[in-house]
């Protein structure tokens, strides 16, 4: 099985008829049939069945759709590990992204990342607002960003990347509520983010919505410290389902909120600005779930 075959057949796929394909890709169709014909032959089975005028996939062919893309992203990637190189050594790859989005879903993005592009040099930001991560992608001094809510309009291109579910981080102990209501954190006592962060600006229209006050009990721009400070029995928190999965196993009482919250993070930057870095890096963003 050759990448050309895989590529040709998506190429056919998408455009929905040899011709149409032969045409996007210019190539002869004959060459095209030829290379289709020897990836059925390997495979055992017919990909396509013609109708009308075009064609579609069969079983098979649906089947190969979502392989056949991750090979061919797979030489993209390696091809872009190569050009990515340049007479100084290796690129750099800067990424900005609220603390929170920094821990899930970013570390696993970027140690898939490092085994690909091990001489890459990776900085990531930590702005306080979404709109400063927008601002620092628009001005070209971040390469991609990751942010909350919906995806932005404009120049930006967006890739979902995860939702999460927020939930409520209680002080230790050996029972207590299943879930828990906004109103009872806020009797407890909130230890939370700065106004305009990620956290802060889901528990602010919470707040909000069960008509509180949106003053919290301890502000803190350090979102490593929430978690002792809950240990401590400082207060309650809330945070995402990953970050709350450490601390319930440092101690921590972690149970869901009454009227569940989910945030959708999303990765964002500026397409064709022809870095090779940058493509590999959402590239790889895409292929991790799935498209």
């Amino acid at each position: 099985m050759e990448r050309r075959q895989l590529e040709f057949f998506l190429a056919i796929s998408e455009a929905g008829s040899f011709t149409s394909a032969a045409a996007r890709l210019h190539v002869a169709q004959p060459s095209l049939s030829y290379a289709v014909r020897g990836l059925e032959r390997e495979l055992g089975g017919a990909l396509f069945e013609r109708h009308g005028r075009g064609v579609r996939l069969t079983p098979a062919g649906s089947a190969l759709i979502g392989p056949a893309r991750r090979v061919v992203r797979g030489f993209e990637l390696a091809a872009g590990a190569v050009r990515s190189i340049s007479d100084e050594g290796f690129g750099r790859l800067r990424i900005t992204s609220s603390t929170v989005w920094a821990v899930e879903p970013l570390v696993p993005l970027l140690a898939e990342f490092r085994r690909i592009q091990p001489g890459a040099h990776v900085v990531v930001g930590d702005p306080q607002h979404r709109s400063d991560v927008l601002d620092q992608v628009r001005k070209a001094e971040a390469d991609v960003g990751l942010i909350d809510g919906a995806p932005p309009r404009g120049p930006f291109a967006s890739h979902h990347l995860v939702e999460h579910e927020l939930v409520a981080v209680l002080p230790p102990s050996p029972e207590g509520p299943e879930e828990v209501g906004i109103e009872e954190l806020a009797e407890i006592g909130l230890i939370a983010t700065p106004g305009g962060t990620a956290l802060r600006t889901y528990l602010d229209a919470r707040l909000e919505a069960a008509g509180l006050p949106t003053e919290v009990a301890i502000e803190t721009a350090h979102v490593a410290s929430i978690t002792p400070l809950v240990l401590a029995r400082a207060g309650a928190a809330v945070l995402t389902e990953g970050m709350a999965g450490a601390a319930s196993r440092a101690g921590a009482r972690v149970v869901p909120l009454s009227a569940g919250v989910r945030v959708n993070v999303s990765l964002v930057w500026l397409p064709d600005r022809g870095d090779a870095l940058v493509e590999q890096f959402v590239e790889l963003a895409q292929d991790a779930n799935g498209v």
